[in-house]
Protein backbone atom coordinates (compact mmCIF):
# COMPACT_ATOMS: atom_id res chain seq x y z
CA UNK A 1 0.00 0.00 0.00
CA UNK A 2 1.43 3.66 -1.22
CA UNK A 3 1.92 5.64 2.17
CA UNK A 4 1.06 9.24 2.04
CA UNK A 5 4.85 10.09 2.14
CA UNK A 6 5.69 7.72 -0.56
CA UNK A 7 3.12 9.75 -2.78
CA UNK A 8 4.32 12.85 -1.50
CA UNK A 9 7.79 12.29 -2.69
CA UNK A 10 7.06 10.15 -5.80
CA UNK A 11 8.24 12.14 -8.56
CA UNK A 12 5.68 10.30 -11.32
CA UNK A 13 3.20 12.09 -9.57
CA UNK A 14 1.78 15.74 -10.67
CA UNK A 15 4.65 17.74 -8.69
CA UNK A 16 1.51 20.40 -8.28
CA UNK A 17 -0.57 18.29 -6.46
CA UNK A 18 2.07 17.01 -4.41
CA UNK A 19 3.05 20.36 -3.91
CA UNK A 20 -0.78 20.87 -2.38
CA UNK A 21 -1.10 17.97 -0.69
CA UNK A 22 2.25 18.78 1.39
CA UNK A 23 0.52 22.57 2.03
CA UNK A 24 -2.69 20.88 3.28
CA UNK A 25 -0.79 19.03 5.38
CA UNK A 26 1.46 21.59 7.07
CA UNK A 27 -0.75 24.43 7.26
CA UNK A 28 -3.26 22.33 9.19
CA UNK A 29 -0.79 20.24 11.17
CA UNK A 30 1.57 23.30 11.78
CA UNK A 31 -0.27 26.39 10.22
CA UNK A 32 0.49 28.17 7.33
CA UNK A 33 2.67 30.77 9.63
CA UNK A 34 5.22 28.02 10.54
CA UNK A 35 5.54 26.56 7.79
CA UNK A 36 8.58 27.50 4.92
CA UNK A 37 8.87 26.82 1.40
CA UNK A 38 11.50 24.73 2.94
CA UNK A 39 9.14 22.80 4.94
CA UNK A 40 7.32 22.33 1.68
CA UNK A 41 10.34 21.26 -0.37
CA UNK A 42 11.42 18.51 2.23
CA UNK A 43 8.36 16.93 2.28
CA UNK A 44 7.77 16.56 -1.44
CA UNK A 45 12.05 15.95 -2.23
CA UNK A 46 12.33 19.49 -4.43
CA UNK A 47 14.47 22.00 -3.86
CA UNK A 48 12.95 25.62 -2.97
CA UNK A 49 13.71 26.43 -6.46
CA UNK A 50 11.57 23.08 -7.52
CA UNK A 51 8.82 24.65 -4.99
CA UNK A 52 9.24 28.04 -7.17
CA UNK A 53 9.05 26.65 -10.46
CA UNK A 54 5.05 25.67 -9.38
CA UNK A 55 3.78 27.96 -7.51
CA UNK A 56 5.03 32.01 -7.10
CA UNK A 57 4.83 32.06 -3.16
CA UNK A 58 3.65 30.54 -0.29
CA UNK A 59 0.95 32.66 0.10
CA UNK A 60 -0.29 32.27 -3.29
CA UNK A 61 -0.81 28.89 -2.74
CA UNK A 62 -2.90 29.39 0.34
CA UNK A 63 -4.67 31.76 -1.56
CA UNK A 64 -5.39 29.07 -4.72
CA UNK A 65 -6.24 26.49 -1.85
CA UNK A 66 -9.02 29.20 -0.29
CA UNK A 67 -10.43 30.03 -3.32
CA UNK A 68 -10.42 26.17 -5.06
CA UNK A 69 -12.18 25.42 -1.98
CA UNK A 70 -14.96 27.95 -1.07
CA UNK A 71 -15.36 27.60 -5.22
CA UNK A 72 -16.21 23.81 -4.13
CA UNK A 73 -18.19 24.21 -1.47
CA UNK A 74 -20.45 26.95 -3.29
CA UNK A 75 -20.78 25.04 -6.44
CA UNK A 76 -21.63 21.87 -4.36
CA UNK A 77 -24.44 23.85 -2.63
CA UNK A 78 -26.04 24.88 -5.61
CA UNK A 79 -26.01 20.97 -6.92
CA UNK A 80 -27.08 19.76 -3.97
CA UNK A 81 -30.31 22.13 -3.53
CA UNK A 82 -30.89 22.36 -7.07
CA UNK A 83 -34.87 22.56 -7.32
CA UNK A 84 -35.56 22.61 -3.92
CA UNK A 85 -37.80 25.23 -2.45
CA UNK A 86 -38.57 23.86 1.22
CA UNK A 87 -37.09 25.58 3.78
CA UNK A 88 -36.60 22.63 5.82
CA UNK A 89 -35.24 20.55 2.86
CA UNK A 90 -32.94 23.57 2.23
CA UNK A 91 -31.59 23.61 5.81
CA UNK A 92 -31.23 19.96 6.25
CA UNK A 93 -28.58 19.45 3.19
CA UNK A 94 -26.81 22.92 3.58
CA UNK A 95 -25.91 20.70 7.10
CA UNK A 96 -25.41 17.70 5.96
CA UNK A 97 -23.38 18.49 3.43
CA UNK A 98 -21.10 20.77 4.78
CA UNK A 99 -20.87 18.08 7.55
CA UNK A 100 -19.52 15.46 5.31
CA UNK A 101 -17.71 17.99 3.38
CA UNK A 102 -15.38 18.66 6.55
CA UNK A 103 -15.76 14.95 7.62
CA UNK A 104 -14.15 13.86 4.51
CA UNK A 105 -11.77 16.47 3.43
CA UNK A 106 -10.59 17.24 6.89
CA UNK A 107 -7.12 19.21 6.52
CA UNK A 108 -8.34 21.13 3.92
CA UNK A 109 -11.01 22.22 5.53
CA UNK A 110 -9.40 23.04 8.81
CA UNK A 111 -6.99 25.49 6.41
CA UNK A 112 -9.81 26.55 4.70
CA UNK A 113 -11.40 27.45 8.06
CA UNK A 114 -8.70 28.55 10.21
CA UNK A 115 -6.35 30.26 7.74
CA UNK A 116 -7.67 33.11 5.74
CA UNK A 117 -6.47 35.38 8.43
CA UNK A 118 -2.73 34.53 6.94
CA UNK A 119 -4.03 36.26 3.46
CA UNK A 120 -2.59 39.95 3.94
CA UNK A 121 -5.31 42.55 4.34
CA UNK A 122 -6.90 44.05 1.74
CA UNK A 123 -5.36 41.92 -0.94
CA UNK A 124 -7.41 40.92 -4.16
CA UNK A 125 -6.96 37.29 -2.82
CA UNK A 126 -8.84 38.28 0.45
CA UNK A 127 -11.32 40.31 -0.87
CA UNK A 128 -11.93 37.13 -3.63
CA UNK A 129 -11.64 34.56 -1.04
CA UNK A 130 -14.44 36.92 1.92
CA UNK A 131 -16.85 37.30 -1.48
CA UNK A 132 -17.33 33.81 -1.99
CA UNK A 133 -17.39 32.96 2.04
CA UNK A 134 -19.88 35.50 2.33
CA UNK A 135 -21.94 34.04 -0.48
CA UNK A 136 -21.93 30.07 0.36
CA UNK A 137 -23.32 31.73 4.39
CA UNK A 138 -25.84 33.37 2.00
CA UNK A 139 -27.45 30.18 1.36
CA UNK A 140 -27.73 29.63 5.03
CA UNK A 141 -28.70 33.17 5.74
CA UNK A 142 -31.36 32.23 2.69
CA UNK A 143 -32.70 28.93 4.18
CA UNK A 144 -33.46 30.01 7.74
CA UNK A 145 -34.83 33.46 6.95
CA UNK A 146 -37.22 31.72 4.51
CA UNK A 147 -38.07 29.35 7.37
CA UNK A 148 -38.78 32.07 9.74
CA UNK A 149 -40.75 33.98 7.03
CA UNK A 150 -43.22 31.42 6.76
CA UNK A 151 -43.48 30.57 10.30
CA UNK A 152 -41.79 27.12 9.54
CA UNK A 153 -38.63 28.02 12.08
CA UNK A 154 -38.81 29.91 15.34
CA UNK A 155 -35.32 31.51 16.34
CA UNK A 156 -34.60 34.46 18.78
CA UNK A 157 -31.79 35.11 16.85
CA UNK A 158 -31.38 34.30 13.13
CA UNK A 159 -27.60 34.84 13.14
CA UNK A 160 -26.69 33.20 15.85
CA UNK A 161 -28.36 30.16 15.08
CA UNK A 162 -27.30 29.79 11.72
CA UNK A 163 -23.51 30.64 13.39
CA UNK A 164 -24.35 27.71 15.79
CA UNK A 165 -25.26 25.13 13.37
CA UNK A 166 -22.62 25.81 11.01
CA UNK A 167 -20.30 25.43 13.76
CA UNK A 168 -21.41 22.31 14.73
CA UNK A 169 -21.25 20.60 10.82
CA UNK A 170 -17.45 22.32 10.88
CA UNK A 171 -16.32 20.44 14.27
CA UNK A 172 -16.51 17.04 12.48
CA UNK A 173 -13.26 18.03 10.73
CA UNK A 174 -11.82 17.42 14.45
CA UNK A 175 -13.54 13.94 15.26
CA UNK A 176 -15.05 12.64 13.09
CA UNK A 177 -13.22 8.79 11.79
CA UNK A 178 -14.60 6.31 9.01
CA UNK A 179 -13.87 3.54 11.26
CA UNK A 180 -15.63 5.15 14.40
CA UNK A 181 -19.01 4.13 15.90
CA UNK A 182 -21.31 5.80 13.46
CA UNK A 183 -21.16 6.11 9.79
CA UNK A 184 -20.64 9.52 8.36
CA UNK A 185 -24.43 8.81 7.01
CA UNK A 186 -25.80 8.79 10.18
CA UNK A 187 -23.69 11.52 11.87
CA UNK A 188 -25.17 13.69 8.82
CA UNK A 189 -29.02 12.06 9.75
CA UNK A 190 -28.29 13.27 13.50
CA UNK A 191 -27.12 16.81 12.75
CA UNK A 192 -29.95 16.96 10.85
CA UNK A 193 -32.12 16.03 13.68
CA UNK A 194 -30.23 18.66 16.18
CA UNK A 195 -30.31 21.48 13.64
CA UNK A 196 -34.08 21.19 12.75
CA UNK A 197 -34.85 21.23 16.51
CA UNK A 198 -32.68 24.26 17.01
CA UNK A 199 -34.90 26.11 15.20
CA UNK A 200 -38.02 24.41 16.43
CA UNK A 201 -39.26 22.97 13.22
CA UNK A 202 -42.03 20.16 12.93
CA UNK A 203 -40.32 17.17 12.94
CA UNK A 204 -40.48 14.97 10.04
CA UNK A 205 -38.21 12.85 7.88
CA UNK A 206 -35.82 14.94 5.80
CA UNK A 207 -33.17 13.90 3.48
CA UNK A 208 -29.43 14.11 3.54
CA UNK A 209 -26.91 15.13 0.75
CA UNK A 210 -26.01 12.84 -2.05
CA UNK A 211 -22.59 12.58 -1.65
CA UNK A 212 -21.57 12.32 -5.14
CA UNK A 213 -22.42 15.87 -5.28
CA UNK A 214 -19.90 16.85 -3.09
CA UNK A 215 -16.88 18.64 -4.13
CA UNK A 216 -13.59 16.84 -5.22
CA UNK A 217 -10.87 18.13 -3.70
CA UNK A 218 -8.04 16.07 -4.76
CA UNK A 219 -5.08 17.44 -3.13
CA UNK A 220 -6.91 16.36 0.56
CA UNK A 221 -3.77 13.83 2.04
CA UNK A 222 -4.81 10.70 2.44
CA UNK A 223 -5.43 8.76 5.57
CA UNK A 224 -2.36 6.79 6.02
Amino acid sequence: MTTLSTYLTDRHADAGLRIRTAAVLLFARQGYAATTIRDLARTVGMTNAGIYHHVTSKEALLADLLLSGHRGLIEAAERVLDGVKDAAERLALLISSLTAIHALNPMTTRVMDGELRALTPGSAALAEVIALRDAYEDLWRGAVADGVGEGVFHVADQKLTRLALMTMCTGTSEWYRPDGDSTLEQVCAEFVAIGLAAVRAPARPLPIADFSLLPELPWEPPRD
